[in-house]
């Protein structure tokens, strides 16, 4: 008997432990486990719940169609397991267990520490497969290569039927219907943006393939643009691996080969491809140090940010952020966005980060909370790494770090300013130098500016630049391996602009060559 124990891999294509275990017609017990400590944690969103339970739904439905089902096991994952175990082997059946690696809080590593030694001790067979790339020791430099070897290795195929007998097990268990009354709280009734499911996400790639991706280079910054689907929408699918990013990697690259002399098109298919390395370094990066989605990742910063709740003054500009009432309109917009949609493209993220970290002086513990209360695509492997990022905690090496201006972002991301209108209203018959200059003030609803942002860009990232030169002395006057990690990363990141440097150089010649 083989137990396919789905977690953030629910799909059927490309997946390394359906493939096993249904192979030679094994009989095969698929299951996910609705752990409740999960709907319990403080990073918990309804929109990324809610997209969960419909990739599940899909999930059994698709299982269903190859002769098998999907059983929601509800509990502890070890205990559950423990007990499925158990009553198997009381049964006659000798199980052996399938699952992929994950990228965990420490609550997960310890759950699959704990598995893996019970199976142990019952001297029972398990498999731990890959979900997407992942290396199982960290060896940074091989990296890249291995990386690319393995998204240029066949997918593993659908398999055609799967053979799942009936069984009697006396463990809690759930309906789709009871999963759905049980955690309704996590249901949402307004309209939702993003479905769940590998038949929508591969839907989805279909139609960024067909069209959506021309351009993709430099609309995925523009916000109106994301919105309407200039950038993939595939993110909320690779969290929960309703698809695996060898499916798009290899997916773009047949398309990329049809389109022969069209240097733009081509362009913005590698653009993209570089967004998904991008994406799974981040997840990399976590599997090895999971400490970094909640620890600052240099302790000269830990006065500075912190998770402590924040005094009177600070919870005002939180407030005034979270419900996008800023007085800044781009920054207002893109929160609105947020909460409505579950969902930003990454330029507004990063600008929305910087504005409440460094301008506002609040740490990024508050802000990257907010954000996976409210992101379908919540990943801590991206979103809290990119929150210290934004917030100037990460390569301190560098002499520089980035503060984005909201009005000046107007200007280049929204000139028109369809992202404006759209999501505040209030603003609506107001031109572009109008709302930069703040002509609406007193004759509209739309509030005033929270703050000074050239006065709190002077004075914070001073304070944010002292601590990165605190850090630098360290490093360097230490050494060891600490400083050779900061002189990777600073390597790494000009290594990152270099190559787009080359990029965007070589497909201008090409462009030109064309014409």
């Amino acid at each position: 008997m083989h137990l396919l124990w789905f977690r953030r891999d629910l799909r059927l294509t490309d997946n390394e432990i359906v493939a096993l275990a249904s192979a030679n017609n094994a009989t095969v017990l698929a299951f996910f486990i609705i752990d409740p400590w999960f709907y319990q944690w403080v990073d918990v969103g309804k929109a990324r719940v809610q997209f969960l339970f419909e990739s599940l739904e899909n999930l059994d439905s698709n299982l269903q169609k190859l002769g098998s089902k999907l059983i929601l096991f509800e509990g502890n994952a070890v205990e559950i397991i423990q007990e499925l175990t158990k009553q198997l082997i009381q049964q006659g059946h000798r199980p052996k267990l399938y699952f992929n690696r994950d990228v965990q809080v420490e609550y997960g590593i310890s759950r699959d520490k704990s598995i893996v030694n019970l199976y142990q001790a019952l001297n029972l067979e398990y498999h731990l497969g890959l979900n997407n790339f992942l290396q199982s020791q960290d060896k940074r430099e091989q990296w890249f290569n291995e990386y690319y070897t393995y998204q240029r290795q066949p997918i593993y195929p659908k398999p055609t039927s799967i053979n799942t007998p009936s069984l009697s097990l006396n463990i809690p268990h759930l309906t789709f219907t009871e999963l759905k009354q049980k955690y309704s709280a996590f249901c949402q009734t307004e309209q939702v943006y993003f479905i769940g499911g590998e038949t929508q996400a591969q839907s989805t790639l279909n139609s960024f393939l067909k069209s959506r991706f021309n351009g993709y280079h430099w609309k995925l910054s523009r916000p109106w643009l994301a919105q309407l689907g200039a950038t993939s929408h595939l993110s909320p699918h690779l969290t929960f691996g309703t698809i695996s990013t060898r499916i798009v990697y290899q997916e773009t690259k047949v398309r990329a080969a049809e389109l022969t002399n069209q240097p733009k098109a081509e362009f913005s298919l590698k653009a993209y491809r570089d967004r998904l390395r991008w994406h799974d370094s981040f997840t990399q990066r976590l599997y090895f140090y999971p400490e970094i989605a909640y620890k600052n990742r240099y302790p000269e910063f830990d006065e500075w940010y912190t998770p402590l709740e924040l005094p009177p003054e600070k919870q005002e500009l939180f407030h005034a952020w979270q419900e996008g009432m800023t007085g800044f309109p781009l920054l207002d917009a893109s929160m609105r966005q947020l909460k409505t949609m579950g969902w930003m493209n990454f330029r507004m993220r990063a600008m929305c980060a910087t504005f409440l970290t460094i301008n506002c002086g609040i740490s990024w513990h508050h802000g990257a909370k907010h954000y996976m209360n409210y992101l379908v695509d919540g990943d801590l492997a991206i979103d809290n790494w990119q929150w210290q990022m934004q917030a100037g905690v990460t390569n301190p090496l560098s002499d520089t770090f980035r503060i984005y201006n909201p009005n000046k972002n107007i200007q280049e991301k929204d000139p028109d300013l369809k992202f404006i209108y759209y999501w505040v209203s209030e603003l609506k018959g107001y031109s572009l130098p109008e709302i930069i200059q703040g002509k609406y003030i007193g004759t509209s609803s739309y509030p005033q500016t929270i703050l000074d942002w050239a006065k709190t860009r002077k004075i914070n990232g001073k304070i944010i630049s002292d601590l990165r030169k605190k850090v630098r002395e360290r490093l360097t006057l230490q050494g060891g391996i600490e400083y050779e990690s900061a002189v990777a990363a600073k390597e790494t990141v000009n290594k990152y602009w270099q190559h787009k440097d080359r990029q965007y150089k070589e497909f201008k010649e090409l462009e030109a060559e064309l014409e």
